[in-house]
């Protein structure tokens, strides 16, 4: 609070004109600090938060410089973290802006880390997915120039979950993973790691059973579970943290909820679980449907709860970014509506998520509203409604690219031929409907 009066005593052109008044010693310092910063983060320490603000406070009161950049952008992610302020937030993230527009130079180390950092921590909260995306690609580019090597591909690690998130088709992102693997394990050993679960994931749900994403680590790691014993005995937590995330999403989109639950119970205790970052975002949600079917599974009365204050979380995060968060959030709804027997209020949420989802074009999250609605319709016996639902999501999913998740959601409602034609036959009419 200290630090925040004290930046709010200035104002942008102050911001930036402090910013010709730093000496090199106040730099190097600066970039010392920095470093700490970084350390910091890669191992979730809670001290992070306090070095952010000293630093903030030091260069405050010593000259505003490129080099501190970062750290704003840091204490701007701690506003949204601890305070939940997005407004704060917000605030913080121009003043970062201001100081990049000022810097000596656009294609620096310094410059590339600080837009790296601005992308991941604040951005994704304010812009659409492909805005994002588009920025990750940019910093890509710009770190490459700069030689930042392992910085430009941990930006492309980065921007291939997010890809993935968006529901990019999944052959497609398969093979750009794959691509980019080799060079990735010369260069950034830890997003190798990363993007190896993620192509592991992606072959999953495809069906690909022929590349082996691990091999890349030539013998030292050869599954998930030798990446996950290689990383608790480096004590790197945040590759553990990804495991057990990534057998959330498979388990999830599976459908195998109660293995997605304890994946889920896994992650969650990790120190930087439930730190605001891009991969909180879709685990609440995944955790907010597993939730819901838990409960009405006949699994307890906690799951409703859980189910619900997951749905609390994301309305929050609607409020500030509604082409990310608002079909979602809808779901989630239809989900609470479903498990409190509000059938009318469930099923136009249900049908609402999915026109959302279409319009903000995630093929992956129409499919699945989809499938929880049919789930939904299912358990009230309107068992043809219930099998054209199930049709639709498998069209969807099937035009995702998940071709494994499609023929498991086909073989475990026993999808007929008599539900083929109801289904294409609704298929064709809601395409006529969107044409008009």
């Amino acid at each position: 609070e200290r630090v925040e009066k004290e930046a709010f005593m200035h104002n942008f052109s102050q911001f930036a004109n402090q910013q010709k008044r730093v000496d090199s010693k106040t730099k190097n310092i600066l970039l010392l600090v920095d470093a700490i910063s970084s350390a910091c983060w890669q191992i979730a320490s809670p001290f992070l938060p306090l070095v952010a603000a000293v630093t903030v406070r030091y260069s405050l009161q010593n000259g505003i410089c490129e080099e501190s950049a970062s750290a704003f952008v840091i204490f701007a992610y701690f506003q949204i973290y601890v305070k939940q302020s997005f407004e704060a937030g917000r605030k913080w993230g121009n003043i970062v802006k201001s100081m990049l527009e000022k810097a000596s130079t656009e294609e620096s180390p310094v410059t590339s880390r600080t837009r790296f950092y601005l992308c991941l921590f604040l951005n994704l909260w304010y812009v659409p997915l492909q805005e994002s995306i588009n920025d990750m690609q940019d910093i890509e580019d710009m770190s490459l120039k700069c030689g930042e090597t392992e910085r430009a591909y941990m930006t492309k690690c980065t921007r291939f979950t997010l890809l993935f998130y968006r529901g990019e088709q999944l052959s497609i992102l398969s093979h750009a993973v794959g691509m980019a693997l080799q060079s990735m394990a010369r260069f950034s050993l830890v997003s190798a790691k990363r993007s190896a679960l993620e192509k592991e994931m992606i072959d999953s749900l495809t069906g690909d059973k022929s590349s082996n994403p691990y091999a890349i680590f030539e013998g030292k790691i050869c599954d998930k579970e030798s990446l996950l014993a290689d990383s608790q005995s480096k004590m790197h937590s945040q590759i553990a943290e990804s495991v057990h995330l990534h057998n959330l999403y498979l388990s999830f989109w599976m459908g195998d909820y109660a293995e997605a639950a304890k994946a889920s119970d896994t992650a969650m205790s990790f120190p930087s679980a439930k730190m605001p970052r891009v991969k909180l975002m879709y685990h609440i949600f995944y955790r907010g449907i597993v939730a819901f079917n838990l409960h009405r599974d006949g699994k307890g009365e906690k799951w409703l709860n859980e189910g619900n204050s997951m749905r609390h979380q994301v309305e929050i995060w609607a409020q500030n970014s509604k082409p990310l968060f608002e079909n979602k959030l809808i779901l989630l709804k239809a989900e609470h509506y479903a498990s409190m027997f509000n059938v009318v209020s469930a099923i136009e949420s249900y049908e609402s998520s999915i026109k959302i989802a279409r319009n903000n074009g995630y093929i992956h999250e129409q499919g699945l509203a989809h499938e929880c609605m049919g789930k939904y319709l299912m358990s009230i016996v309107e068992v043809e409604d219930a099998e054209r639902c199930f049709v639709r999501a498998h069209e969807y999913y099937t035009q995702w690219g998940a071709k494994a998740k499609a023929d498991r959601l086909w073989n475990d409602w026993n999808l007929g031929s008599s539900a083929v034609r109801n289904g294409m036959s609704t298929a064709k009419h809601n395409r006529d409907e969107s044409e008009e």
